[in-house]
């Protein structure tokens, strides 16, 4: 019995990763699109994953759940917690593999550009949607399948996940600073031609 309810909440634990890492690929696909009319892979990996926001979202998760009764506890440990990944990871990522992903530069309230105050207000407001709404769907989610293909489910995601995490840390999608998709190329999405 304790050996299923360890597995349930690693696979729980494995879906908020997953769940956030595309969720945070996308939102920062469209923005860059919104923003400047490009389409663009930001992370480091080739796939449609930033495991940067599934990471905070587990660890925002582990810390905070028992707190879950006092929005303004989970608004606040979301905010310093994410912000203290996003400032670590920034750092790391300018150390070791030389470039700079993201830059807060212009941004009021940063710090080393790597972190800002309205980034950090945004993972405060994440990590309440993220506790409130999308980790009760997941939940829910998981309690309409079985315990066998929500496994599998996972297992899949993570060995693409680890091929593309061995791959892209020898090639990692840099380039100018991301891969912008030519969406003239596209055919059929006229809303993408200038």
């Amino acid at each position: 019995m304790k050996r299923i309810s360890f597995v349930k909440s690693f696979i729980e634990i494995v879906l908020i990763f997953f769940t956030f890492s595309i969720f945070g690929w996308v939102w920062e696909l469209l923005y860059d699109f919104l923003k400047n009319g490009v389409l663009a892979n930001h992370g480091v990996l080739l796939g449609p994953w930033l495991p940067i926001y599934g990471y905070g979202a587990i660890l925002m998760y582990i810390c905070l759940k028992r707190f879950k009764q006092s929005p303004t506890i989970v608004f606040m440990g979301s905010f310093v917690l994410c912000t203290c990944i996003e400032y670590c990871t920034a750092w790391y990522l300018e150390t070791f593999l030389h470039n700079t992903w993201w830059d807060y530069s212009n941004m009021p309230f940063n710090i080393d550009g790597r972190i800002c105050l309205l980034a950090s207000i945004f993972f405060g407001i994440g990590g309440l949607f993220a506790m409130y709404v999308v980790i009760p769907k997941i939940k829910k989610t998981m309690a309409r399948f079985s315990l066998r293909r929500i496994t599998i489910l996972c297992i899949v995601l993570c060995c693409l996940f680890t091929v593309d995490k061995i791959r892209s840390y020898k090639y990692p999608n840099i380039g100018k600073r991301y891969k912008v998709i030519d969406t003239t190329q596209i055919r059929g999405l006229k809303i993408f031609k200038k």
